[in-house]
């Protein structure tokens, strides 16, 4: 009898401590989503806003993607983190309009598009503090917007972005005479394709001149699968090597098995970077609390990848 009722209170205290872990989970998945078209000055961009409270985060995605890429893991950050959470789509992708006052090549760079999105922030009261998160070409954004606002960027999450270093001025010049001889399909391809492409050599020598602040904490992931040339692979992950040596406070993890695209490929890894570096800027009182949701999100991850034991 007497074991049954420790039994019994042994699984009240256990209900208990489920509830209590899943309803950490359940704090912020109520989140308020808004889609919206922000004018910048003549053309308007396409905003995807998670709301939360705090410092927001705000996600610059690859080459051709509208940002719905990042979707898939927008709601656990938001649920761990309690941030609002902001993604765009550059101009020329998905609903994001083309400036129509020039139609100078130079004129749709990556300076442009970094002024459209400050803009775009301003307007919709995100232009104070705010941590970073970058996959491949967003990388570029992020560089260039942390150069122009090193007090406000509080920390950054670099998805196997693009650094300077992998482009050398033979590699540059070999990609730039490719993509002249291929401006028909790469102008069939939008406007947002055509733009990017042909700015490359622009866009480089920009980002060369205007470096990641120093004081900036980041946390660099570089995919451990990416470029099948062996020459050109070595020297993507030594792009990242030289930019992670560049300051103290930048931390280098190769994502093991994962192809370019590391939220796709290991989406826990991800999440768990920027909640590293988001506890780390926002500082002790809200980052215990956002530690406790975290580790009931960890345990939930950890479990879902569970095998039977042979």
């Amino acid at each position: 009898m007497r074991l049954g009722r420790k039994l019994a209170d042994s699984m009240k205290k256990y209900l208990f401590a489920t509830l209590a872990l899943f309803g950490l989970m359940a704090g912020s998945g109520s989140c308020q989503t808004i889609d919206t078209l922000v004018d910048v000055g003549g053309y308007r961009l396409a905003f995807h806003i998670v709301k939360g409270t705090g410092m927001p985060i705000l996600f610059d995605a690859g080459s051709g993607d509208d940002g719905s890429g990042f979707y898939p893991i927008l709601k656990p950050i938001a649920d761990v983190s309690g941030a609002t959470l902001i993604t765009y789509s550059r101009a020329g992708f998905g609903r994001s309009e083309v400036d129509p006052s020039n139609q100078d090549i130079g004129r749709h760079g990556v300076l442009n598009g970094v002024e459209g999105l400050e803009a775009g922030l301003r307007k919709l009261g995100y232009a104070g503090n705010i941590m970073l998160v970058s996959c491949s070409y967003g990388n570029y954004c992020v560089m260039l917007y942390a150069w122009r606002h090193p007090s406000k960027v509080k920390a950054a999450v670099m998805i196997d972005g693009v650094h300077v270093s992998f482009f050398t001025d033979a590699y540059v010049d070999n990609e730039m005479r490719e993509r002249m001889l291929d401006t028909a399909r790469l102008r069939n391809a939008g406007p947002g394709v055509y733009y990017q492409s042909l700015n490359l050599r622009n866009t480089v020598e920009l980002v060369r001149r205007t470096p990641f602040p120093s004081g900036i904490p980041v946390i660099d992931l570089v995919s451990e699968i990416n470029l099948p040339d062996s020459v050109l692979s070595a020297r993507w992950r030594d792009s990242h090597r030289q930019f992670v040596a560049g300051a103290s406070n930048r931390e280098g993890i190769t994502a093991r098995g994962c192809s370019h695209v590391i939220f796709r490929d290991n989406p826990y890894l991800v999440v768990s970077a920027i909640v590293k570096a988001y506890v780390g800027a926002v500082g002790n009182e809200q980052g215990y609390e956002i530690m406790k949701r975290y580790l009931s999100y960890s345990l939930v991850e950890a479990n879902s990848g569970k095998r039977t034991v042979q």
